[in-house]
């Protein structure tokens, strides 16, 4: 979309998404307040609009979206070993789909770690490589283009007007999906008590890293590399043809980085898929360890991963369609159903600010 375009888009669409979490936040503390506490989202949409389609239409966006998170996931951390086997064994035998079963297997293993709760160590380690690799791959950007064999820059649009709609909107949609949650309930209900307020701290801290990590990359890799830069930045880096862009080193890092932030995004956004299946193969009055509920959950968890690493296995290109799907499914979720519920909760008066932005 351009310098201008490009960057309002990204600024219009945090701001949006910050906004509508914020009134989910509120809604949450707001049915609290009243003695209903909610920890899914499917059961908070429910019980404020009162509904029993809501209730699964919630279910199955989210599950759609989980899953396609899961598939899409294995398969990029699939590539990004098979990117470190290519480089240090070009004519080796294995393909694609062996790291696939390598990272299914690494996920099925520490997807038995019970709880969103359990995984707050993951999500710390989250943070540190996403900052880390945004560090990294925008120094390597910023380098690579002052290099003097550096690709030759344009920044110049499409000149078919039919095409830059078609860019626009999948710009858009690919904009959508990064800022996309749909697990925030789940993800508040983690909170120590009590936990009115704290979800906008949490909401701040979580969007001045996106600010960082979203501009960085997104500044550094167009202005290096212009309108043919790669929805991956490694992949501008090393070109087909030609040497690499970058050091061998903070490439293989970089790869490195990339795999273990994938995993940890298997894992909290399987949480939810856990979930829905354990609601009726565990029992609460056995303890979460034991042997009545760590079997079914060992079973459901590992079979979960194995069908959607064989999704990932026969649809190497699944990555394009999640492009597609997840705008689907994030938009109710995040951009409309947080202001709906809102609306009808806490009924604002007709002229404050909060009901004319939902509007």
């Amino acid at each position: 979309m351009g310098w201008g375009l490009g960057l309002a888009a990204l600024t219009a669409v945090a701001a949006v998404t910050f906004y509508t979490y914020y009134l989910m936040s509120r809604v949450l503390d707001h049915r609290e307040a009243a003695g209903r506490r909610h920890i899914r989202f499917r059961e908070l949409a429910a019980d404020v609009l009162g509904s029993g389609w809501v209730f699964y239409l919630v279910v199955t966006v989210q599950t759609m979206i989980n899953a396609g998170i899961t598939i899409g996931s294995i398969l990029i951390a699939g590539n990004c070993l098979q990117i470190m086997y290519s480089s240090l064994a070009p004519d080796g035998p294995m393909k694609l789909y062996h790291f696939i079963m390598i990272v299914a297997v690494v996920l099925a293993l520490f997807s038995q770690m019970p709880s969103f709760h359990s995984l707050r160590y993951i999500n710390l380690g989250s943070l540190f490589l996403s900052l880390g690799y945004t560090i990294l791959v925008s120094g390597a950007c910023i380098r690579a283009g002052m290099l003097s064999n550096a690709p030759v820059k344009d920044y110049s649009l499409s000149p078919s007007k039919s095409e830059r709609t078609f860019d626009i909107f999948l710009s858009v949609s690919i904009l959508a999906t990064v800022f996309g949650n749909g697990i925030l309930p789940e993800i508040q209900a983690t909170l120590a008590p009590p936990p009115a307020g704290k979800m906008v701290k949490a909401l701040v801290m979580c969007y001045a890293v996106a600010f960082f990590t979203f501009y960085l990359s997104a500044i550094s890799g167009y202005w290096a590399f212009g309108n043919a830069v790669q929805s991956n930045a490694l992949q501008s880096l090393m070109p087909d043809v030609g040497p690499s862009l970058a050091p061998t080193w903070l490439l293989g890092l970089s790869v490195v980085l990339v795999l273990l932030q994938l995993l940890a995004i298997a894992l909290v956004y399987s949480q939810v898929a856990y979930e829905i299946m354990e609601k009726r193969s565990a029992d609460t009055a056995h303890g979460r360890f034991s042997r009545r509920n760590l079997v079914p959950r060992l079973a459901l968890r590992t079979g979960y991963v194995a069908a959607c690493a064989l999704v990932a296995a026969a649809l190497p290109f699944f990555g394009d369609i999640v492009g597609v799907v997840g705008p689907v499914g994030f938009i109710p979720l995040d951009f409309v159903l947080p202001v709906v519920m809102y609306n009808v909760a806490l009924a604002p008066p007709r002229r404050s600010l909060q009901k004319g932005a939902s509007i």
